[in-house]
């Protein structure tokens, strides 16, 4: 697709939209977890001129996550069947806080802040690596994060460890 100055954000492909605006281009448009606007309607012009970016390089960074984004989040049921499958080669990221895991997780897993990521980077290269948290928000974030650095097989839990418990482990909590 072809991007102009006119395209609505809403055109893309990119999960968590108001999520990603937030934080590639500092304009706040989600707050404690509620949407404050909505994002989709907006042009690429008046995401620029929000952000107070040039056009072309707003439109650049779109078309860069948009890329990134493609085939990123894993369904929980795809992810057991994986984890069943080649076990020693995923690495379960846990980008959630502490207290969120003490709570929950999955067996396997590893607690890691987002902001301590670049420490793990070259243990990582030749896994596939996915990220969780609670809904699937901030995994996503670090999915993103970690892909734009250069690893090349990242994926963000759809839905988090919630959908994770719906959907694949009812025993696992929910919080």
């Amino acid at each position: 697709m072809k991007l102009s100055k006119d395209s609505q954000l809403a055109s893309l492909k990119i999960p968590y939209l108001p999520m990603v605006i937030e934080e590639a281009f500092a304009v706040l448009c989600w707050q404690s977890g509620k949407i404050t606007e909505a994002v989709g309607h907006w042009t690429i012009e008046g995401l620029a001129n929000k952000a107070r970016l040039p056009i072309e390089g707003v439109m650049q960074r779109l078309k860069e996550i948009e890329v990134m984004s493609d085939g990123i989040e894993i369904e929980g049921e795809e992810l057991a069947n994986l984890l069943k499958i080649k076990n020693d080669r995923i690495y379960l990221l846990d980008v959630r806080e502490p207290w969120e895991f003490t709570l929950a997780h999955i067996a396997g897993s590893h607690l890691m802040a987002r902001t301590d990521l670049a420490q793990i980077f070259e243990g990582l290269k030749e896994l596939t690596v996915v990220t969780i948290c609670h809904h699937g928000i901030r995994s996503l974030s670090a999915a993103l994060y970690l892909r734009e650095a250069g690893l090349p097989r990242v994926h963000s839990l759809r839905g988090g460890l919630d959908a994770w418990s719906l959907d694949v482990d009812p025993k696992t909590p929910r919080y």
